[in-house]
C-alpha cells in the first residue's frame, strides 16, 4: 500500500512496514525532524489529517495505526505499555529513533507510557485530551466496558447496512461541539475501519483494561513529575467525555508543562480544531527543540 495525496503542497503518503511480524500501517508527509502521532482508542491515523499538513512543512510526521485500530494487524497486548512498546518498535522500524511525540486520548496514555518507557529518546510531548489523568469519564464508557452491551456492539454494527456510518456519526457527535469540521478523509476511512468485527474487538478490549468500575484504570498522573521534557497538554473545554479539568491536574504535576484550553471543541480536538491546536503546537516545538529551551520550573498556562 503506498496510495498518495496533496495536502496544501505537501504530499501524504499511506504506507505499510512490518513491524515485528505485524504489518502496520501509518500516513506519512513532511521532512526534518521526526513527530509521531498517536491516534485515539479505535481510531485511524486519518484522526490527525489536519494536524499532520500543519506540520508537514517543517517537520517529518508519520501518523500510524496502533495494532488492531484502523489497518494494522493486531497484537496480543492491548494496554497503553503494551501498546507503547510497539511503538518504539515502530518507531525504530521507520527510522524515528527520537521523534516528538504526540497523543490523543488513549494515544495520550500511549504517549505519556513510551515517554516513561524511554525518556531520552523523547525530545518533547504532546498529550491532547490523555487518558488516565483522573478516574472520571463519561458513564457510557462504564456501561459499554462493563456490561453486555459493549459485545453487543461489537456484533451488531458490522452486520447492520448502515451500522458503521452511523456508529462514526455518533462517535462524532458525541466526541465533538463541530463535527461538520472534522476532515472528510476521517469519515471515509473510519467507516471502511470499524466495519471489521475485528477492529470493534480490539476497541473493546483496550477499553476493558482502561476502566473499570471506579472509572479509569491504569492512571499515570501520578507518574507525570518522572518526565523531563517539555510537555504540551492540550484539551477541550467542552469535552463530555474526559472532564477538561484532569488537563489542569496534569500540568501541575508536570516538570517543564504547558496548557491550551481550546474553546468550542469537544474530546474530539485534532479533529475539529485542527488549526486551533496547531497554533499552540508549532510554537511549543519551535521553543521546545530549539536554542531556547528552558529546564526545569512551570510554564505559564496559556488559555485560548
Amino acid at each position: 500500500m503506498n496510495r498518495t495525496t496533496a495536502a496544501h503542497g505537501q504530499t501524504v503518503r499511506e504506507r505499510r512496514i512490518d513491524v515485528g511480524g505485524t504489518s502496520t500501517r501509518y500516513l506519512e508527509a513532511g521532512r526534518g525532524d521526526p513527530v509521531l502521532l498517536i491516534p485515539s482508542e479505535g481510531c485511524a491515523s486519518e484522526q490527525w489529517y489536519g494536524v499532520l499538513k500543519g506540520l508537514a512543512d517543517g517537520y517529518r510526521v508519520i501518523a500510524v495505526d496502533l495494532p488492531g485500530y484502523g489497518y494494522s494487524e493486531p497484537v496480543p497486548g492491548a494496554d497503553p505499555a503494551a501498546m507503547a512498546a510497539f511503538a518504539w518498535k515502530f518507531a525504530r522500524a521507520v527510522r524515528a529513533e527520537r521523534p516528538v511525540v504526540v497523543g490523543h486520548s488513549f494515544g495520550g496514555a500511549v504517549a505519556v507510557n513510551m515517554a516513561l518507557q524511554q525518556p531520552g529518546s523523547v525530545p518533547s510531548l504532546v498529550l491532547v485530551s490523555p487518558a488516565g489523568m483522573g478516574r472520571a469519564i463519561n458513564p457510557a464508557k462504564l456501561v459499554l466496558a462493563l456490561t453486555p452491551l459493549g459485545d453487543l456492539t461489537k456484533w451488531l454494527i458490522p452486520r447492520l447496512p448502515f451500522g458503521p456510518r452511523l456508529l462514526v456519526t455518533a462517535v462524532a457527535a458525541v466526541g465533538s461541539c463541530r463535527p461538520w469540521r472534522i476532515p472528510s478523509p476521517w469519515w471515509s476511512s473510519q467507516v471502511k475501519a470499524v466495519s471489521s468485527p475485528g477492529a470493534l474487538s480490539m476497541t473493546l478490549r483496550s477499553q476493558r483494561t482502561s476502566v473499570g468500575p471506579l472509572g479509569q484504570r491504569n492512571l499515570l498522573l501520578g507518574r507525570l513529575p518522572e518526565l523531563p521534557m517539555p510537555t504540551l497538554v492540550a484539551w477541550g473545554l467542552q469535552d463530555v467525555l474526559v472532564p477538561f479539568w484532569q488537563g489542569i491536574a496534569a500540568r501541575r504535576r508536570l516538570h517543564d508543562g504547558r496548557l491550551k484550553l481550546v474553546p468550542r471543541a469537544g474530546h474530539l480536538v485534532p479533529m475539529e480544531a485542527a488549526d486551533e491546536l496547531l497554533r499552540a503546537v508549532r510554537p511549543f516545538l519551535a521553543h521546545s527543540t530549539g536554542e531556547g529551551v528552558t529546564s526545569g520550573g512551570q510554564t505559564p498556562v496559556h488559555m485560548g
